[in-house]
């Protein structure tokens, strides 16, 4: 009797029901290759990127994008920072990790996708100019992406 009138209140709710007919008695792992997933999974052989003087910088090739927890998230703050992996000419994979607000900021501002080149730069410390917190120091840093060309759609 339920169903009949929650039916005739929604008539669509007849076809939902079918939908999902019979979805919880598939196989957990029907559709799924656990060998071919674990053979997807590829050491991440970078190394964390960290200027120490004004005017060093690295450009490459995006080749990872993600997040990582920071131990150094001030208390309500989002631990999570943006990170991602540049493989630059010689095949050398570097992780730039946006610790530093400057660098988390520029990361999430210019957002980086797989396949754009980028390029990164520090420009050292320098100190706040005005606010609540002038006169202290911070990282500053810059970053250019350049988009990977979007890839032309398939011909009908």
């Amino acid at each position: 009797m339920a169903k009949a009138n929650a039916t005739a209140a929604n008539p669509d709710q007849e076809d939902l029901d079918e939908m999902f007919a019979g979805a919880d008695q598939a196989e957990p792992d029907a559709g799924f290759d656990d060998d071919d997933l674990l053979g997807q999974v590829e050491e991440d052989d970078s190394e964390g990127w960290v200027p120490k003087v004004a005017g060093e910088g690295i450009v490459g090739k995006v080749v990872k994008v993600g997040v990582t927890r920071s131990d150094f998230a001030a208390d309500g703050e989002d631990p999570m920072v943006p990170t991602v992996t540049i493989e630059t000419k010689d095949g050398t994979k570097w992780r730039i990790i946006g610790f530093s607000a400057v660098l988390k900021r520029e990361l999430r501002d210019q957002d980086p996708q797989v396949g754009d080149r980028m390029a990164v730069k520090y420009f050292g410390e320098k100190k706040l100019r005005t606010g609540k917190f002038q006169g202290r120091p911070y990282k500053h840093y810059g970053i250019i992406v350049q988009r990977a060309p979007k890839a032309a759609p398939a011909a009908s």
